[in-house]
């Protein structure tokens, strides 16, 4: 199998009635965790790359060993951007083997966010590349202040959207990137009212400490795609703490790392299909 692009895996959201989980690669360990979670759980996953995590591998190599993952998948899987801050990260990711890429704009001024995003958006579509792109200030726990002022704004959204041509929006909703000191209040009707009035995914990044209840009901208000990357952080950094000197082998503590990250994915990959079980049930 060859990864799907975001669109492919939009259509399968929409037909299924369930959320896509994208999960941040680290290393090899990472990558090889989320392919097992999608193996084994028999759903629909996002391997996703941060631009600024190119400073720490190789995309191309990243990617090349993703791809040679997913030839033997059952599951749809994309490989994903996450967070483009440039032109030239988002080139290198599309030459790169990318199936999916986003370009945040987010803290441009909105008529450079438009024009930008549209631009890549263009350049994109003629690969086959889907668009994700920003609208709104999601910002950081403990770095940025969580102001209503910065939530993204529907009408706004709607113009965006039209403008730019992108598959999906990431949208600021009471979401931050990072691991929540207390309990994040996401904005419901918010998430409702832009849905009705854009017509493509809708992306919810920050989900790690988000309740599992919050998750649900925000994929039936309309969230499409739902970003983690602190909790299988968090997880890798906890087992390392707790369990590092006691393997006598570097081999047997990646094998052991890349189950702990596993059962973190698999967790909210189930989560996340809540919704079609229900259904089913």
């Amino acid at each position: 199998m060859k990864a799907v692009s975001l669109c492919d895996l939009l259509r399968y959201q929409d037909n299924n009635k369930i959320g896509i989980g994208m999960f941040n690669i680290v290393n090899f360990e990472f990558a090889q965790a989320i392919f097992n979670a999608s193996q084994n759980t028999g759903l629909p996953v996002m391997m996703g790359m941060p631009e600024r995590f190119f400073q720490f591998y190789d995309a191309y190599g990243m990617t090349s060993a993703c791809r040679k993952l997913i030839e033997s998948s059952k599951t749809p899987i994309a490989i994903h951007l996450d967070h483009g801050k440039t032109f030239e990260g988002v080139v290198t990711a599309m030459k790169a083997g990318f199936s999916s890429i986003m370009f945040d704009g987010s803290a441009l001024p909105y008529e450079e966010n438009v024009k930008q995003t549209a631009e890549i958006v263009r350049i994109a579509h003629t690969w086959g590349i889907s668009v994700e792109g920003e609208l709104g200030y999601v910002g950081r726990v403990g770095v940025d202040e969580l102001e209503v002022d910065g939530f993204t704004q529907t009408k706004q959204a709607e113009d965006f959207v039209k403008r730019t041509g992108v598959d999906a929006l990431a949208i600021a909703v009471g979401n931050q990137h990072g691991q929540y000191k207390g309990t994040p209040k996401l904005d419901f009707e918010r998430i409702k009212a832009i849905r009705e009035h854009v017509d493509c995914g809708l992306v919810l990044h920050g989900g790690s400490g988000i309740s599992d209840d919050d998750f649900v009901k925000a994929i039936q208000c309309g969230i499409s795609k739902i970003n983690i990357y602190t909790a299988l952080d968090v997880a890798a950094r906890n087992f390392n703490r707790e369990n590092f000197e006691k393997y006598e082998a570097y081999l047997d503590y990646t094998r052991d790392l890349i189950v702990i990250i596993e059962e973190v994915v698999a967790k909210h990959m189930k989560l996340f299909a809540t919704i079609k079980n229900e259904a089913e049930g």
